[in-house]
């Protein structure tokens, strides 16, 4: 596999930078209400710095299967096969991320003993940060008051 392209590259720092914000408001919910502790500190960032690997590998599938369908001109036939063994690849990586990632997660909780709330909540926070940056993708994308549509 090649290295990562730019664009991976760009949205796994947007994903972290806002992993690490949510993670670091949830710390400061959990001292605000006198909960605070090592084993929060320490699911917080575990699951945080997992569902950033999480994203960073989907990425590189992702980048992995865009590349091979740009690989070289095809036929009607060799598309639709193609298509069908990337969905296929698609559905097997996400079910393999799936499971390693509720593994780490109950590894984390029971061998590391981490707060279980905050490492599952923590898990959560990429998905939350994935809507938000759809939200602000689309709104950079869509028509500002006045402009003009041809």
């Amino acid at each position: 596999m090649r290295k990562p392209d730019r664009a991976v590259l760009t949205q796994t720092a947007h994903m972290a930078l806002g992993v690490a914000a949510m993670v670091a408001v949830m710390l400061a919910v959990y001292a605000v209400l006198g909960r605070f502790s090592l084993s929060v500190l320490g699911g917080g960032l575990y699951a945080g710095a997992l569902g950033v690997a999480n994203f960073f590998i989907m990425g590189l599938m992702v980048q992995s299967i865009t590349d091979r369908a740009a690989e070289r001109q095809r036929t009607e036939e060799e598309i639709t096969a193609l298509s069908l063994e990337m969905k296929n690849r698609m559905k097997l990586s996400y079910n393999l991320r799936m499971i390693a990632l509720f593994a780490l997660l109950v590894m984390g909780i029971a061998v590391f003993h981490f707060d279980a709330l905050a490492t599952i909540l923590a898990a959560l926070f990429p998905s939350v940060v994935i809507r938000i940056l759809q939200i602000l993708e689309a709104r950079k994308g869509a028509p500002t008051e006045g402009s003009e549509e041809l």
